[in-house]
């Protein structure tokens, strides 16, 4: 049966219908408060945007007060900052869009003069593949209990703010991903070893907010996973450990998984002669409990005809970013037939971008 944008789909977890097939991409604008708190500027930006889309999933968002990996970065680590988040949920949810919002630590990411001087930790102390990376201290196995923790109380400030759900970002090479690769994550512990130990920390994390979850009441709380596929790094996460983990998670309690690419139609990082592209590759290996949750496809969707070809590829639910950005009303003008623009052609104002976000789109602009 061919899957249509503006039918329901169900998340079976939580309950919960999405009115359809749209989401907003989380994207990182930089524009918080140097505090992590909320801006009247990010209030405005996710209110614009929502409406017809059936889910804001609003950015990356750190669990931790040395988790920063990069300058405005938006917080959720302390109950002072729920009441900015609260408004924030509520210009999203009033204008019948879904608001989710991302939980993430930087981890070895991290950059010691975004953290007041602290080191970056990490699984262990293996420094990212990046030119200006720091050595990571590794995580005791007290401090990881304290990090789940962290992620439960960043779920429950969620709660209470609230949003409609959180997306664990377990992608992007940040914290959670970086106790699943071999590349990152030399430990010898519980949380380290073969591929089924270095996927317990991303389990504990879930675990750990379904746990919250219960303990509030909140049993239609939309939880989503957000994954990294592949990467590069060698030793380094292949497709094979990616589908390990899926199907593994898949007996929590996660509503949806949400692919972090930059095109729905790519092929493998790894083996570039490979072009299958991997969500076909991921229906051929889920298992038939991951196959009763719903996949987000991203990367590349500007017009219509774009997500219904990643629907057609096998996605549930697209995600779109950069048009988003462009057209605040992107779901209502796909939904109407209007054209899409590619180009900002107008003032910050008129697009409701945040004045940190706008010095950073230029590449978006006519």
């Amino acid at each position: 049966m061919t899957k249509q944008l503006f039918e329901s789909v169900k998340l079976n977890k939580s309950g919960v219908t999405l009115k359809n097939r749209i989401v907003m991409a989380p994207m990182t604008t930089m524009s918080s408060f140097f505090d992590g708190s909320v801006t009247d500027e990010l209030i405005n930006y996710y209110g614009a945007r929502a409406g017809e889309a059936a889910m804001i999933i609003v950015e990356s968002t750190f669990i931790e007060d040395y988790g920063r990996a990069f300058d405005g970065s938006l917080g959720i680590n302390k109950d002072t900052q729920i009441e900015g988040l609260a408004e924030l949920a509520k210009a999203i949810k009033d204008k019948g869009s879904k608001a989710i919002i991302q939980l993430y630590h930087a981890g070895r990411m991290g950059k010691s003069t975004l953290n007041k001087g602290r080191k970056p930790i990490g699984a262990s102390t293996v420094k990212a593949l990046r030119d200006d990376a720091e050595e990571p201290e590794a995580l005791t196995a007290e401090q990881v209990e304290e990090m789940i923790a962290h992620f439960g109380d960043a779920a429950r400030r969620a709660m209470e703010a609230g949003f409609d759900g959180v997306e664990i970002h377990g992608a992007n090479t940040y914290l959670i991903q970086q106790f699943f690769s071999p590349h990152s994550n030399t430990r010898d512990d519980e949380f380290g070893g073969d591929v089924e130990k270095r996927l317990t920390f991303g389990r504990r994390v879930i675990r750990e907010i379904e746990a919250m979850k219960e303990k509030l009441g909140k049993h239609n709380f939309i939880v989503g996973y957000r994954f990294s596929p592949e990467e590069l790094e060698k030793p380094g996460i292949t497709f094979q450990d990616t589908m390990l983990m899926l199907n593994t998670f898949a007996h929590e309690c996660i509503d949806y998984f949400h692919f972090s690419l930059n095109d729905y139609k790519r092929g493998s990082i790894i083996d570039t002669e490979d072009i299958e592209c991997l969500i076909h590759k991921y229906h051929k290996n889920k298992s038939t409990a991951l196959g009763e949750i719903p996949v987000i496809g991203s990367g590349g969707i500007w017009e219509k005809t774009d997500a219904e070809e990643a629907l057609e590829t096998g996605f549930d639910i697209v995600s779109v970013g950069k048009a988003h950005i462009v057209n605040p009303d992107w779901a209502e003008k796909i939904k109407n037939g209007d054209p899409i623009d590619r180009k900002i052609d107008g003032e910050r104002e008129d697009y409701k971008i945040p004045r940190p976000f706008w010095n950073s789109v230029g590449f978006l602009k006519k």
